[in-house]
């Protein structure tokens, strides 16, 4: 199996803040994924991604093609709770199958934007998976979440990000 595992705060103020440039920027990986030639479908692996301000964001690979795996989510921000800030813990079984590059880009992306509430622990390795992408046999694009993040947004660090500590009080 390969899973990508993600803690955040979907009720912390700068989540809530950056929630547009989130979803803008999803939509973003979403569509340079495509033009590289693969399927991106919604949370069931049939019809369109969501990609929604109020529901949050939901894709998988192609069912019809057998190129589907566990959905990604990710929570639209939440009401922050009077005894803190609300976590979510989730992960996504993508089985390396090529919709994993837009899995692994947006959580790059989130865990850029937001250092202080977002974290990721994957089965890539930073200098392999993320550089070059889970998937090299048929469907895959050699394009890792790496070089397709900053080809979108800029520079991404050199040092690994994904595998840093969790959120205080995570183990």
């Amino acid at each position: 199996m390969y899973t990508h595992h993600w803690v955040y705060q979907p009720g912390h103020p700068r989540y809530h803040q950056v929630w547009p440039t989130i979803l803008e920027d999803s939509r973003r990986i979403i569509e340079q994924v495509r033009h590289a030639g693969i399927v991106i479908a919604g949370p069931d692996g049939y019809r369109r991604p969501a990609l929604d301000p109020a529901d949050g964001i939901g894709f998988n690979g192609d069912a019809t093609s057998d190129l589907d795996g566990n959905p990604f989510q990710l929570l639209a921000p939440l009401p922050t709770h009077p005894r803190g800030i609300p976590t979510a813990r989730t992960s996504c079984t993508t089985r390396r199958k090529p919709y994993d590059l837009a899995v692994a880009a947006v959580l790059l992306r989130c865990r850029l934007l937001l250092p202080d509430v977002f974290r990721i622990r994957s089965d890539g390795v930073w200098g392999i998976e993320w550089a070059c992408g889970a998937t090299t046999a048929s469907g895959g694009t050699g394009i890792g979440a790496r070089r397709l993040v900053a080809d979108l947004f800029g520079e991404v660090p050199d040092t690994d990000p994904v595998h840093s500590t969790l959120l205080p009080g995570e183990g």
